[in-house]
C-alpha cells in the first residue's frame, strides 16, 4: 500500500520531470500543500534513492539521466515509506545560526558545519532595504557544496551575504544538541560565528 508520504514524493518527482525551469522550495511546497521542511525530506530521500536532484540558486532541477530512470523498485519504496513516516513523525532539530564571512570563505564554512554533524536547510539575510530574504540550500553532503559553490561561480553570482557586509543566518538541522554546541563552537574557532541578538531571530 502507497503511503501518503510516498504519494507526495512521487508527485514532486514528476512536478521536477515536468519543469521547464528550476522550481524553488517554496513554489514546490505551495503546490504539494506541505512545508518547506518536508520538501528538503523529501528531496533528501529521493537522492538517496538514486534521484538525480540538483539545487541551483534558482530552485530545484531533475538532471536529465534522472529523467529517463524514475521508476523505483518495491523494496526502495517500502524503505522510502518508512523513513517517510518517521521523518514526518519526528521533525529534525533546527537551530538559527548567525555568521559572518568572506565570500571566498563560503566553501569552508559549508564545510565545517557539515563535518560537525549539520545540514544547512537555507540562507536568510535581513537587509535595511530588502527586508527578511531566505533561499532553500538543502546541503548535507560534500557533494552538495561542490555543487552549490559551482552554482553560483558559474552563474557568475554572488552569494546573499554581499547584500549585508558577509553578515547571514543559516538554519541548521541536527540530530541533536549536543551537534549544535559542536557546530558553534567550531564555526566560532574559525572566527565565522557572529552574536544573535533577539530582534534578529527570522520569523
Amino acid at each position: 500500500m502507497t503511503s501518503k508520504a510516498q504519494t507526495r514524493r512521487e508527485a514532486l518527482l514528476l512536478l521536477l520531470n515536468n519543469g521547464d525551469e528550476p522550481l524553488t522550495g517554496g513554489i514546490l511546497a505551495q503546490q504539494l500543500g506541505v512545508s518547506r521542511q518536508i520538501i528538503v525530506q523529501d528531496i533528501a530521500l529521493l537522492r538517496e534513492t538514486g534521484a538525480s536532484i540538483v539545487g541551483t540558486s534558482q530552485g530545484y532541477v531533475l538532471e536529465k539521466n534522472s529523467r529517463e530512470n524514475l521508476e523505483l523498485t518495491e523494496k526502495e519504496d517500502k524503505a522510502n515509506s518508512d523513513a517517510a513516516e518517521c521523518s514526518d513523525d519526528k521533525k529534525p532539530l533546527e537551530r538559527t545560526f548567525k555568521v559572518r564571512h568572506d565570500p571566498e570563505q563560503t566553501r569552508d564554512e559549508l564545510e565545517t558545519i557539515i563535518s560537525a554533524g549539520g545540514r544547512v536547510v537555507n540562507v536568510s539575510i535581513s537587509h535595511r532595504a530588502y527586508g527578511f530574504l531566505s533561499a532553500p540550500l538543502a546541503i548535507e553532503t560534500e557533494e552538495d557544496i561542490s555543487r552549490f559553490i559551482n552554482d553560483i561561480e558559474s552563474g557568475k553570482s554572488a552569494p546573499l551575504s554581499t547584500a549585508t557586509s558577509g553578515y547571514h543566518y543559516h538554519l541548521i538541522a541536527a540530530d541533536d544538541e549536543e551537534a549544535f554546541e559542536t557546530i558553534g563552537r567550531a564555526l566560532a574557532d574559525k572566527g565565522y560565528l557572529a552574536p544573535l541578538l533577539p530582534h534578529e531571530m527570522p520569523e
